[in-house]
């Protein structure tokens, strides 16, 4: 078989008839086909290398505990492979993909879109701060990366953490400074402030420390004060103030200084009546520990050093600024051998020295001429001595008092006859 063709000669009015092949028109045909099917195989492969994977240019920035969103859209033809979520550059950690098992609080946006491969991030933390990547894979045996977006950055702005304090591990005297450290945790920015107060009265302490150096998705500070203590702080408050731009108020932890304060008592130790007591009248003598601080405290009245003799002790009291007291009495007659009695107040306080105070009871008796006499150690009868003064110097005058009595004894007395049993006993020992 032959297909005529027909063809013109320049300068000719008349046709030329030919014959050709039909072989070699099926051919070219056929050639032609080839060409036109690669072509389009070439135009394909254009149109995939020209894919696009668009993240948003430009960090983000989100309050921990709150949903980020997370944008990317794919455009353009490419090979078979699916498109994933990774956390940095070295694609060490990923973040969503179609396959495989994720955090539930990592969602699609467009469920099943085949262009928008945006994601959900719900209830964000510290440590989901970094750069995330959305990058389209080729499929094959070993999956790999066609192309990558440029990556979204994101920073977690994060509250600081309740500020704690810690104080001294055991009790600090009124008098002296006690070191406390406060430390919060989990911000972010890195910028904070701490301040100091006392009752609401700003202590002036050193710049906090705040870890790590580097950056960091989150940090950590450490703030230390020193802090006088007096007996007026059984009730203080101390504090510590945390302020961060998170915050919308400062945070603020309080500690009582009477958990690690101790105040120690003041020991008074009085007799009513007061020295000279008069002979066979009733005296009472009272202990007191007042003003002191905790509890752990408690307090004897002896008489000689006999615990014969005691006193009885009172309810302890709690003093208007929250220190206590402790009192105990001890009430008897002043007999002529109980003079020159020591009476001796004792205060124990936990772990801390005995504080003492003693007293001495001095009996007199009243005579004619608005005299009295006084009651010696080692006398059988008193010793006349003006009412109205108390000398320390009692046993010179005594001395003399008695050699000057002595002088106008009658002679009798002096000389060795003997006392009926009528006759007044001796004023002094022999």
């Amino acid at each position: 078989m032959a297909v005529v063709q027909n063809s013109w000669i320049l300068g000719h009015s008349h046709h030329i008839w030919r014959y050709v092949p039909v072989e070699v028109t099926l051919s070219s045909i056929l050639v032609r086909f080839l060409g036109v099917l690669a072509l389009g195989f070439l135009v394909l492969g254009a149109k995939g290398q020209d894919l696009e994977v668009l993240q948003p240019p430009g960090a983000l920035s989100v309050s921990a505990g709150e949903t980020l969103t997370l944008t990317c859209t794919v455009r353009g033809t490419g090979p078979p492979g699916g498109v994933k979520w990774h956390k940095g550059s070295d694609r060490k950690q990923p973040i969503y993909s179609e396959r495989g098992q994720y955090p539930s609080r990592v969602t699609r946006v467009v469920a099943g879109s085949q262009t928008d491969f945006s994601i959900r991030i719900s209830n964000i933390r510290p440590e989901d701060a970094g750069t995330f990547y959305c990058v389209k894979y080729r499929a094959g045996s070993q999956e790999t990366e066609f192309k990558s977006g440029v990556g979204t950055e994101v920073s977690v702005i994060a509250t600081p953490s309740q500020p704690s304090i810690e104080g001294p591990a055991s009790r600090v005297l009124s008098g002296t400074s006690a070191t406390f450290n406060c430390t919060s945790d989990g911000f972010s920015p890195r910028a904070i402030k701490v301040t100091w107060l006392k009752d609401n009265t700003r202590i002036v302490s050193p710049e906090p420390t705040v870890l790590p150096e580097g950056d960091s998705i989150s940090y950590q500070v450490l703030s230390s004060a020193q802090v006088p203590l007096t007996r007026d702080d059984v009730k203080s408050q101390l504090i510590c103030q945390i302020e961060h731009e998170t915050l919308q108020s400062p945070l603020r932890e309080f500690f009582k200084l009477g958990d690690i304060l101790r105040v120690p008592p003041r020991v008074k130790l009085e007799a009513n009546p007061a020295n000279p007591v008069p002979l066979n009248e009733s005296v009472t003598f009272s202990c007191s520990a007042e003003g002191f601080y905790p509890e752990d405290t408690t307090l004897a009245l002896t008489l000689n050093s006999s615990l014969s003799e005691t006193g009885t002790a009172e309810p302890m009291a709690q003093n208007g600024d929250g220190t206590f007291t402790l009192r105990s009495s001890l009430k008897l007659n002043a007999t002529e051998e109980r003079n020159q009695s020591a009476f001796t107040c004792l205060v124990m306080q936990n772990s801390q020295p005995v504080a003492t105070e003693t007293s001495v009871l001095n009996i007199r008796v009243l005579t004619e001429g608005s005299e009295s006499v006084s009651m010696e150690p080692g006398r059988c009868s008193p010793v006349l001595r003006p009412s109205i003064r108390v000398d320390l110097n009692f046993s010179f005058l005594s001395v003399s008092l008695c050699l000057g009595l002595l002088a106008f004894r009658p002679l009798h007395t002096l000389t060795g006859s003997s006392y009926s049993s009528q006759e007044k006993q001796p004023l002094c020992m022999q």
